[in-house]
């Protein structure tokens, strides 16, 4: 049942693949490794980075790099394309691309004896309890990026109107309790949107949900010891959420047409047409929505930081069909754990895309975020830990980052990793169920009394239930494995 795109390898690729170091013997023209990354950038910025990433790798392994950022948008089909065709491929990011469908599909290679002879530094700096979560079947798949890895959760706003409205936050504590400021926003703002949706979404979750690895199946509080998988569109939980959701877009609390809504919300928000949003909270997150809509932000912290075995996990591959992994390897190595390296791939080239202000980073006369050439995105590179902070976030955001992994709560299947490859073809049927329903129900567009029933019943006929039941026998089985249950 398995879909090996390794069966399209040629037999080169397979020795260099499995046999790491068998066809690494220098040829008159050295190696290149082609980093592929997620990001705004010009094809002249991305050269000017190669360029000065290949000297330092030239001198240390007599490797080349050629870089390449795709768009948000293109990313996930463009590396597909790469990974199914022979265009050249070593190093990219998971972004929207899961390890363990990946491992399963043979689109990436297991690094454990890559790591071992070319990796020691990155093995040396990365805790251990990282890489639990990219190992399958016993072997390694992916390096785990150093960054945040909990997450908390809160409604973000315009500080401005919150300063005018004088609204006391310290009460809001749950998502119920931001009812009352949307209404207050409504009152004195009746031009603009309370509450908008980020392209057709509202998604987000003010609890401690534990998707379990993604697809069906959740532990609704992953902080208390209960490991009963549920049905997450059929809890009390989900319910309460949608039927809120519904009652706030009848009060006019939400945008009109929020489903289909084609804008980012920081773009709403920005051009003073909305007031929040919901979102993720972390070290440095209200200077981050600051970037993107360009007024003050204030994030207000509903769900208290913890991590599952998903969270924050961003990491990055070596391509099935990278003809030399132990260059790549190499390469990976300087990114994850050489500063130099490191600032170049997140921020571009000193003088031209930033300038040193101290200890932090700027941009230099006439750039800024909308018209620099290189985006500067930290969290999907190997170790942002490593790079200068810049002067928006302060000089000791990283320091708050490490301080905010270490005070995360743990879900109690941290740890567990979810394999739905028995369950493809009831996880697809039910994706095209949940697309029907999930988003239109989060942004108040449908009623509940009506519509959950329906989506409840349809994802059942889809085989939801059959998907659940394999997660909770995979997350019995670890339990037992790991002990937990006693």
């Amino acid at each position: 049942m398995r879909r090996m795109v390794s069966a399209m390898l040629t037999a080169s690729m397979l020795v260099a693949a499995m046999g790491i170091g068998s066809v690494t013997a220098m040829a008159d023209e050295p190696y290149t490794v082609k980093v592929v990354c997620v990001g705004d950038a010009t094809t002249e910025a991305c050269k000017a980075v190669s360029d000065a990433v290949s000297e330092i790798t030239m001198e240390k392994y007599g490797v080349k790099v050629e870089l390449q950022r795709l768009s948000y948008g293109s990313f996930h089909d463009e590396v597909n394309l790469m990974l199914a065709s022979d265009e050249k491929l070593d190093l990219f990011p998971n972004f929207v691309f899961s390890t363990m469908s990946a491992s399963r599909t043979g689109q990436i290679i297991p690094l454990d004896e890559l790591l071992e002879e070319y990796g020691q530094d990155i093995l040396a700096t990365v805790p251990e309890e990282d890489w639990g979560v990219e190992t399958f079947d016993g072997q390694i798949y992916a390096v785990p990026n150093g960054k945040e890895h909990a997450e908390g959760f809160g409604f973000v706003c315009r500080t401005d109107m919150l300063e005018e409205l004088g609204y006391d936050t310290s009460t809001i504590k749950s998502d119920e309790d931001v009812e009352d400021l949307l209404r207050a926003v409504k009152e004195k703002y009746p031009d603009v949107y309370p509450l908008v949706s980020d392209n057709g979404q509202i998604g987000y979750y003010m609890g401690h949900k534990d998707d379990l690895g993604g697809d069906y199946g959740v532990l609704v509080d992953c902080l208390e010891e209960n490991y009963t998988v549920e049905n997450w569109y059929e809890s009390d939980a989900y319910r309460e959420l949608v039927e809120r959701r519904y009652s706030w877009a009848q009060e006019g609390l939400i945008m009109p047409d929020a489903q289909t809504n084609t804008q980012n919300a920081y773009d709403l928000i920005g051009a003073g047409k909305a007031f929040g949003y919901y979102g993720n909270t972390k070290p440095g997150i209200e200077s981050e929505w600051e970037r993107k809509a360009g007024v003050p932000m204030t994030m207000i912290e509903i769900a208290s930081p913890y991590r599952t075995s998903a969270t924050g996990m961003n990491c990055w591959f070596i391509a099935h069909n990278s003809e030399q992994p132990d260059k790549a390897m190499m390469v990976l190595n300087e990114m994850r754990c050489n500063p130099e390296v490191s600032e170049l791939f997140i921020n571009g080239i000193e003088g031209v895309n930033y300038v040193k202000n101290g200890d932090v980073l700027t941009y230099p006369e006439g750039v800024d975020a909308s018209n620099t050439t290189y985006s500067s995105a930290a969290w999907v590179w190997p170790n942002e830990f490593i790079s200068t902070p810049w002067e928006v976030d302060g000089p000791d955001i990283w320091k708050e980052t490490e301080a905010f992994n270490d005070i995360a709560e743990l879900s109690v299947a941290f740890g567990f990793n979810w394999d739905s490859e028995d369950v493809l073809t009831e996880v697809t049927a039910c994706n095209n169920v949940t697309a029907k329903y999930a988003d239109a129900l989060l942004c108040g567009a449908l009623d509940p009394d009506t519509a959950i029933d329906k989506f409840v019943q349809e994802l059942k006929d889809a085989g939801v239930d059959d998907i659940i039941a394999e997660k909770q026998r995979q997350l019995d089985e670890w339990l037992e494995e790991t002990g937990k249950n006693q």
